[in-house]
């Protein structure tokens, strides 16, 4: 059995030791390490998610959001500079694949958050959507759009000084960073009501994750250098993405196998 727990931690070491390996690298060995451990752990995280989708049948209420979130990771692995380049074969189609990549990669990271709090509600294993919990929500989005403010105000400035589509899509990112986060509070409260149970793990593992987008989306591009920590909370992110199907595979296969064993073959 996978525990959370451990999963967490070791997400987060991988991303220290990527980050630690960055700064032993000249100039071009670096831009070749980044797309590599950038392409392949956000393949990595749409893998995971695929499994999951695969593992769910068809009707299961988990399986829309496994399928959208997949999407948007394959979507997010298009938007990496060297794969747009060479989808796109020219510098200015370059920049629109990479970027229009980058924004719908985004809209269903966004969709596939808001379906698993809608299914949670639907399904009856969160609290009714009160004013406690909208409250809650509303406070959530506020402190979350607080710490992107900073990075995205700066993309918008770039954008409107000609910095183009490149500059818009990455400001629309940092939005879509902090939305997530604020619609996923449900699912996080619930996750942690659960304690130690295994179903908490998938929405606990997914929540961490979601949890170093919006910090790496703050400290991106602050003044201070932050290079080092901003790809570790990255690698960490899409890690994490890629583990909780993972988990949601191992939930799924071990309640088939536990009523597989309580109904008696014909």
């Amino acid at each position: 059995m996978i525990r959370v727990g451990p999963v967490i931690l070791l997400a987060l070491a991988l991303g220290v030791v990527h980050a630690l390996a960055c700064g032993f690298f000249p100039p071009q060995a670096l831009a070749a390490w980044l797309f590599g451990a950038h392409l392949s752990t956000k393949l990595l995280a749409a893998a995971g998610a695929a499994v999951a989708y695969a593992t769910l049948r068809p009707g299961d209420y988990m399986r829309r959001f496994w399928g959208t979130l997949g999407l948007g990771y394959l979507l997010l692995a298009i938007s990496e500079d060297g794969l747009a380049r060479l989808l796109g074969g020219g510098s200015t189609t370059t920049t629109w694949v990479g970027a229009l990549a980058l924004v719908a990669g985004n809209v269903l990271s966004v969709a596939a958050s808001a379906t698993i709090a809608y299914t949670f509600r639907s399904a009856g294993l969160g609290d009714a959507f009160g004013w406690r919990r909208v409250a809650a929500m509303l406070v959530t989005a506020a402190a979350a759009a607080g710490l992107v403010w900073v990075n995205l105000l700066g993309d918008v400035r770039a954008a409107l000084a000609d910095g183009g589509l490149p500059a818009w899509a990455s400001a629309f990112s940092y939005a879509c960073d902090a939305l997530t986060f604020a619609l996923l509070v449900p699912v996080l409260l619930y996750a942690l009501r659960l304690g130690g149970a295994k179903l908490a793990g998938p929405w606990l593992a997914f929540s961490a994750s979601t949890t170093c987008w919006l910090f790496f989306a703050a400290i991106e591009h602050l003044p201070v250098d932050t290079r080092l920590a901003a790809e570790a909370l990255r690698i960490t992110a899409t890690l994490l993405a890629g583990a909780a199907g993972l988990l949601q595979r191992e939930l799924v296969v071990e309640a088939r196998t536990r009523a597989a064993r309580l109904i008696p073959a014909a």
